[in-house]
């Protein structure tokens, strides 16, 4: 019940309020990181590292333009590049992460899954919050995600199985054309792989971007209800 609650919080309209005339620049911002990162694939002998490097940059960047476009302010795309003192610190964060994925996910998958679920606002909470420490950090997201893991595991299937859906009209148009023609290879991989990465850099990540924050903004004021609260009965209590 919970968790159809927090959807409900952040329905079709909600986003759409959010995100009037403002989803080009949300995919404009995934683009522009994952340029970045296609380039630092290119080079030489650093190429997987210094991706893994970009990426994780990028992506505090890019979740903290999300989280500002979906709390109506107006950033500038200059915002994406976070100051670069705190790239060690987003370094360690990530490793953290992904080492806890990698041992869990060894054991288990069902424990992989649920440990990267508890940092999924990792990002968001390092942006607005960058003096924190690593560990406060990731206590914080952990803390925020608790009541929530289902509700972003389903947001995240539901993206994936839209990425899948344009890899199947890709299968679908290659198998048209076979009827026809022989199909070479580079033309199989491109009517399967375009749809793909066109359904993730339009539809997918922005949308997966948005709902994750608009469950953050919803977890942050429900912690700030909740300290209120707290405030208010020790009050009470002293004044008694």
């Amino acid at each position: 019940m919970q968790i159809v609650e927090e959807m409900k919080k952040i329905d079709t309209l909600s986003i759409q309020n959010k995100t009037k005339g403002k989803w080009f620049n949300l995919v404009l911002a995934n683009v522009i990181a994952a340029t970045f990162v296609i380039l630092g694939l290119f080079m030489p002998l650093l190429s997987f590292a210094l991706a893994v490097i970009v990426a994780s940059y990028m992506q505090v960047g890019v979740y903290g333009y999300v989280l500002k476009t979906y709390q109506n302010a107006s950033p500038s795309f200059e915002s994406i590049f976070i100051d670069f003192k705190w790239l060690l610190k987003v370094l360690c964060i990530k490793i953290i992460v992904m080492a806890g994925m990698l041992i869990w996910g060894l054991l288990l998958i069902i424990p992989g899954i649920i440990y990267a679920l508890n940092y999924a606002f990792a990002a968001f909470v390092f942006y607005e919050n960058p003096q924190l420490s690593i560990e406060q950090i990731l206590a914080t997201s952990k803390q925020m995600t608790n009541g929530k893991k289902f509700g972003i595991f389903l947001m995240a299937l539901g993206m994936i199985a839209l990425a899948c859906l344009a890899a199947s009209i890709g299968v679908g148009l290659y198998y048209l054309f076979a009827l026809f023609f022989n199909v070479p290879i580079f033309l199989t991989v491109i009517l399967i792989v375009v749809p793909t990465v066109l359904m993730i850099m339009l539809v997918s990540l922005p949308l997966f971007e948005i709902y994750l924050a608009g469950l953050y903004e919803n977890s942050k004021a429900s912690t700030q209800e909740q300290v209120t609260i707290k405030k208010r009965s020790v009050k009470k209590v002293t004044k008694n």
